[in-house]
């Protein structure tokens, strides 16, 4: 039986901007949307949802997570609250290793076990299409585990989910030269011949990889199939942005210390901006990415959550909509389109999802709100009423529950 989502207050179709709908409906049969306009519901031919007093959207697009890992870093985040930097956490064997031990130690039953109920609160929060990175185990072995266990997720998750093989840093007790060989003779062709990820990323920032290694790893990922991604100028400016224009890499995230000309390298080269105002808010960074020059050149600003679990525990898009807003300074209409059809973009799922439009599917988020601008003003709130997923619904606050 077809769904039919009435009465909704407003529905944010984000095809032209945020394209708002007031009053409307929407019709879905067999997972894909069928109609978005005012129509009536017909209890005969229609399941119905009754959104009236409901703002309704695409479901949220998380682009950028590292959500396979093991342990927590409560201590490491006391300390930076303590005024110590993440750089020195980093030399002191926390960060990014820390997680790297506790999840090599964790065996893949235990890291699917984690992962599975983060994604149940992910879909709670209203997200429906997630980007997953390996990049917590360092060696041949261990990425491919990680990136076994994203692939079972695929498998046995509603949501779309999209591998990526990310490249992190460079293992203690490992010379570079010797960890870039590995990646390059063995990780990247051993992940694509099991076919375990759709993206390479890398980390080009002053802690982990240089913009000369970076293009080597990523230009071998390319001769591979890969499409790219490349964490960019993070900490400081790495020259990252500019490598992510020259070789076309499908989104370039972080960006906090790009420059206005790499942004517009960017844009030229269609590379989708990925700023991940969690990281900022929860490790209290100052700089601020460019919103100015995004804006004036017209990028297409994709925001996540960069969920893990040293720099960010936020897994809740709405809450990332809001920082976007408060921390970024962003416009409520380009967080959310960040959040949605530029999400998609960033994973080059836009022909997919991203959107309220005939064609496309049925992934849509029912927020208990009556209108667009409480996302961000209302949110230490939990707004999300339904998850739906190509017509599914995942999860919902009343009784009535669908399959």
């Amino acid at each position: 039986m077809a769904l039919l989502i009435h009465n909704a207050s407003e529905i944010l179709t984000m095809k032209d901007g945020l394209g708002v709908i007031k009053n409307g409906s929407i019709m879905i049969d067999k997972g894909i949307i069928k109609d978005v306009a005012h129509m009536k519901s017909d209890q005969k031919k229609f399941q119905t949802i009754d959104a009236t007093g409901c703002v309704v959207c695409p479901g949220f697009v998380d682009s950028h997570t590292h959500l396979v890992f093991a342990g927590t870093r409560e201590d490491e985040f006391a300390m930076r609250i303590r005024g110590v930097t993440y750089e020195k956490i980093g030399e002191m064997g926390g960060g990014i290793m820390s997680t790297v031990m506790k999840t090599r130690a964790a065996t893949e039953e235990e890291l699917y076990t984690l992962a599975q109920k983060r994604i149940e609160a992910l879909v709670r929060h209203g997200t429906t299409t997630v980007e997953i990175k390996s990049g917590y185990g360092l060696s041949p072995a261990e990425e491919l585990k990680m990136l076994r266990i994203i692939k079972q997720l695929r498998e046995h998750t509603d949501i779309d989910i999209i591998p990526t093989y990310l490249v992190h840093t460079i293992p203690f007790q490992m010379k570079r030269r010797d960890y870039i060989d590995v990646v390059i003779e063995e990780i990247i062709p051993k992940v694509a011949q099991q076919g375990l990820a759709l993206f390479c990323d890398i980390f080009c920032d002053k802690t982990a990889f240089t913009r000369s290694e970076s293009r080597k790893i990523l230009l071998r990922a390319q001769e591979y199939n890969f499409k790219l991604k490349i964490h960019a100028d993070e900490l400081t400016y790495s020259g990252g942005a500019r490598l992510a224009a020259q070789l076309k890499c499908v989104s370039a995230d972080h960006l906090i210390y790009t420059t206005k000309s790499a942004i517009e390298a960017m844009n030229e080269a269609g590379v989708i901006p990925t700023l991940l105002p969690g990281t900022s808010f929860f490790l209290r960074i100052k700089k601020k990415p460019n919103i100015k020059a995004f804006k004036e050149t017209g990028s297409a600003i994709a925001i996540a959550s960069d969920f893990n679990p040293g720099t960010c525990m936020i897994y809740s898009m709405p809450k990332i909509i809001a920082l976007a807003c408060i921390v970024y300074g962003m416009d409520i209409d380009d967080a959310l389109l960040g959040a949605t059809k530029n999400g998609a973009q960033a994973l080059d799922m836009a022909q997919h999802t991203g959107t309220i439009e005939p064609g496309k599917q049925a992934d849509v988020v029912i927020l208990d709100i009556d209108n667009y601008k409480k996302i961000s003003y209302q949110f230490g709130e939990d707004i999300v009423k339904y998850t739906i997923k190509k017509g599914k619904v995942l999860y919902g606050k009343d009784s009535r529950m669908y399959s």
